[in-house]
């Protein structure tokens, strides 16, 4: 049997690719699929019985044979294109409606126009009838899952489930002498674009990685100097991806026609980047193409897509579709991001839409041609999907009623009612929506209802309908009483949706954020754990949940919460203050150096008086830190991050104050010179407005104090004796003229505040005689 133990070895992933089975339909294996499909009738007794005959052929592998040429045939019609030839359709019987429900739950259902249901049915049934382990068998029957995940309005918790617990046996098995790199490479790759599908983005990068390690694949964004338009006469740094392969592979995948690319043809920017390195190649092929098309997938998912990242996203496509990697999918699935990213440019949307046009006319091309190889390797979307996005093209220049015509035909209704409601026709939304509630009821339609009217007693209405059991509902309802804060209420309706489908790594998160709002620290740290279980690389996830920790008072599980955060969102200042203020509470400072450096070197004017003290005290008092060091060990980095940070923050008083207190305060590294000389540089950065503000009135006083004490204790012959005398004598001054002048404007009821100012005057009065007195010995 093809299925075997052994099967692996006579029958590899490329042999079961559009290619090998295309000649085995020429050779009459697909004719005679067609003569058993076309008994098929709409009653489901007809088919059991020709299911039985299709199973009662004699050879195994002619079956396997038959359901393998079932599920291309069924991709080609519903994915890639070409579209069978009417008279084919009409001998499968495609008008299968009745197929289709089959598939419905009260709370998903299939896409209403799915083609050749029964077809898709019958390779389905078979694989799961096989009772052997082998992993041509479980391959093809997560294939089946996946396949029938995507045809569903929503994600499936059973279907992940099921597509779970086949990749755990396959991963266990796919050890096997005999099979390739190459091969283990196609399949975790394959296992990596089903998790993503499935929004398990965790799992998804794990079987990603693995894949790249079996044939020694990597990449990464560089810069190198290029031009983007016909006129630009200086070449600047431009993004680019470099690929580098370390194993001695071999992709024999069968090369494929790729969809037309159009030009860009426009007047200023040219087609593509032109490096001046023209050596510069990009070695990307049908193998290898997949990790980036993934990266560049997962990138998609991020909740705000920044410029930055969209020239990051668009960097990884263009290495695709200039590697000619020779794969319909991958290519049509690089084509498709690639104009979700350039529709906001005015430039570019032209190309956008006629390519996406060229892709939707090459579904009804009358060309026989290979298409579905790399299907599962690329995460193309369905035919409808792919067309939805130029409806979403149409919607955003403003051309409604093309896009209301594409969701007409797509029999999209929830998008149909959207896109009227775009265009400000809110009552033919609603009777749209209550039209096709009069045919029949269903909570997804009530809840289409509650999103036109606004009335959460639809979401009621569909949670009753579903017997609480619609996510959506729940879903809708929680986010309606989160945006009226009413956090209880909004926390309980949003664990209600998770029960129904705890695949929602973004409700997971809303649902923590609600809790810490609350607040309910247990509750949000359950929610922030399940959302990082399925997205471990979601840097405000990691950061929420180190604050939940924090709150707690878990000041170490914390720290480690807010480190990985720093990982993930690295260009973050705000992720990186609170990993430094967790390490400052658990007293790694070598960590509160290094986080107090990256947030300087972003930008930032920042400054935290007690982080500074800490770091001082730290040194000052040689305290030990979590690590076990001795804090006089950290002298040296502290004031290197001291030089650091005043040269980029050069007018904070509590900086120049800490810097000082470093040359003054440790014992055995005194630089009093140096000290004063900073003492002073606080003094100004704090004496703008003195006269006008108590509170820099208080800081200058106590830098004018400190300032005393160490002048006048100076050696009489030190080089620096006169000058540091001249500028106490100005501070002096100074404070003296614009003390007055603060108490003056002061109310007569602040009587305390006058008295603390007057007995800082004569004190000041007698210092300063002390230090002209000092003066005339000089």
């Amino acid at each position: 049997m093809l299925g075997s133990e052994d099967a692996i070895t006579s029958l590899t992933l490329h042999e079961l690719s559009d290619n090998e089975y295309s000649d085995k339909i020429k050779r009459g294996a697909y004719w005679e699929l067609m003569k058993h499909i076309s008994k098929i009738e709409d009653d489901q007794a007809c088919y059991v019985d020709i299911l039985e005959s299709f199973k009662s052929l004699e050879s195994e592998n002619t079956k396997f044979v038959f359901a393998v040429s079932a599920m291309n045939v069924f991709i080609q019609n519903n994915f890639t294109g070409p579209l069978l030839s009417a008279d084919l359709l009409t001998s499968i019987k495609d008008e299968d409606s009745a197929a289709v429900k089959s598939y419905n739950t009260l709370n998903n259902a299939m896409y209403s126009l799915v083609k050749c249901t029964k077809l898709f049915g019958l390779c389905r049934d078979y694989f799961s009838s096989l009772t052997d382990s082998s992993i041509t068998t479980m391959l093809f029957q997560l294939r089946c899952i996946f396949v029938e995940q995507m045809l569903m309005e929503d994600i499936s918790p059973e279907l992940f489930e099921k597509a779970d617990r086949l990749i755990g046996v396959i991963e266990d098995r796919s050890d096997v002498p005999s099979m390739s790199k190459e091969i283990k490479c196609k399949l975790f790759v394959e296992f990596g674009f089903v998790y993503l599908y499935f929004q398990h983005i965790s799992k998804s990068r794990r079987c990603m990685g693995i894949a790249q390690k079996l044939i020694g694949f990597s990449f990464k964004l560089t810069g190198a100097l290029g031009k983007r338009t016909k006129y630009q006469e200086r070449a600047l740094p431009q993004l680019r991806v470099e690929t580098i392969i370390e194993e001695n592979v071999t992709d024999e995948t069968p090369l494929e026609n790729e969809p037309q690319m159009i030009d860009l043809n426009d007047d200023t920017l040219l087609e593509k980047i032109s490096f001046e390195d023209n050596n510069i190649q990009n070695s990307v092929t049908n193998l290898t193409a997949p990790f980036l098309l993934h990266m560049a997938s997962l990138k998609l998912k991020d909740f705000a897509l920044e410029e930055m990242l969209r020239e990051e996203v668009i960097a990884f496509l263009e290495g695709i579709i200039e590697g000619k990697t020779f794969s319909y999918c991958i290519a049509t699935h690089a084509f498709f991001i690639r104009s979700r990213l350039e529709q906001t440019s005015i430039r570019k949307l032209s190309r956008c839409m006629e390519q996406l046009e060229e892709v939707v006319l090459g579904f009804d091309c009358k060309k026989v041609c290979a298409r579905t190889g790399s299907l599962f390797q690329s995460g193309l979307p369905t035919m409808w999907k792919q067309e939805k996005l130029l409806a979403v093209m149409y919607t955003s220049i403003g051309s409604h009623k093309s896009a209301l015509e594409i969701y007409n035909r797509l029999q999209m209704r929830e998008e149909q009612i959207n896109a009227l409601i775009g265009a400000g026709k809110y009552e033919t939304a609603e009777k749209l929506t209550r039209t096709l509630l009069a045919l029949g009821e269903t909570p997804k339609l009530y809840c289409i209802l509650g999103d036109t009217t606004q009335d959460i007693t639809h979401y009621e209405k569909a949670w009753e309908l579903s017997g609480e059991s619609s996510a959506r509902a729940m879903k809708s309802l929680g986010y309606h009483y989160f945006n009226i804060k009413d956090y209880r209420k909004a926390l309980s309706c949003m664990q209600n949706s998770l029960d129904c489908n705890y695949l929602q790594g973004g409700l997971w998160f809303t649902a923590g954020c609600t809790a810490l709002a609350i607040p309910e620290f247990e509750t949000a740290i359950k929610c922030f754990q399940s959302s990082l279980q399925i997205d471990d690389e979601n840097g405000q996830g990691w950061s929420n949940l180190g604050a939940c920790f924090e709150k707690t008072g878990e000041m170490q599980k914390a720290f480690n919460c807010y480190k990985e955060a720093t990982k993930h969102s690295f260009n973050d200042w705000r992720v990186w203050e609170n990993f430094l203020c967790a390490a400052a509470q658990i007293k790694d400072f070598a960590s509160m150096i290094f986080a107090y450096r990256q947030i300087i070197s972003f930008g930032q004017k920042y400054c935290d008086r007690k982080i500074l003290n800490c770091l001082v005290s730290a040194v000052r008092d040689n305290m030990t830190s979590v690590s076990g060091e001795a804090g006089i060990s950290y002298y040296d980095k502290v004031l290197d991050l001291f030089k650091f940070a005043s040269s980029k923050v050069t007018t904070n008083f509590d900086l120049w104050k800490s810097y000082a207190a470093m040359h003054l305060d440790v014992k055995g590294k005194e630089d009093v010179d140096k000290g004063i000389d900073y003492l002073i540089k606080a003094y100004h950065s704090a004496s703008l407005h003195i006269e006008r503000s108590m509170e820099d009135f208080l800081k200058c006083t106590e830098c004018s104090k400190v300032l005393y004490t160490y002048v006048m204790s100076q050696q009489k012959d030190s080089p620096t004796y006169a000058p540091h005398l001249q500028s106490l004598k100005s501070i002096l001054q100074i404070l003296i003229t614009k003390g007055h002048k603060l108490s003056e404007s002061m109310s007569g009821d602040d009587v305390e505040t006058k008295d603390l100012i007057t007995e800082y005057l004569n004190s000041a009065k007698k210092q300063l005689e002390e230090v002209e007195e000092a003066q005339l010995f000089v």
